[in-house]
């Protein structure tokens, strides 16, 4: 059996990557989906509220993320497996 070098760098820096940026996204995910920010001693409003309907998607977005981190690695696999 043969070993593509460049799908398997290819799968290592997908996946190093993807957990690398996996942090940022969550975090912003957070911010937008907080109705409410801390300023010094004070509440208010947060700008980028995505508004109360919306939240439940966009909490969605690092499951989603996640999926796609496992199902392409997944799919390169069993293709260079397959081959």
């Amino acid at each position: 059996m043969e070993v593509d070098v460049k799908s398997v760098i290819f799968l290592v820096l997908f996946i190093l990557i993807g957990v690398v940026l996996l942090s940022p996204i969550a975090h912003y995910v957070n911010i937008v989906t907080t109705p409410t920010i801390k300023v010094g001693n004070t509440t208010q409003a947060n700008p980028q509220y995505v508004g109360s309907s919306n939240v439940t998607l966009v909490d969605l977005v690092p499951l989603f993320y996640i999926l796609v981190l496992i199902v392409v690695p997944a799919v390169i696999a069993y293709k260079m497996y397959r081959d």
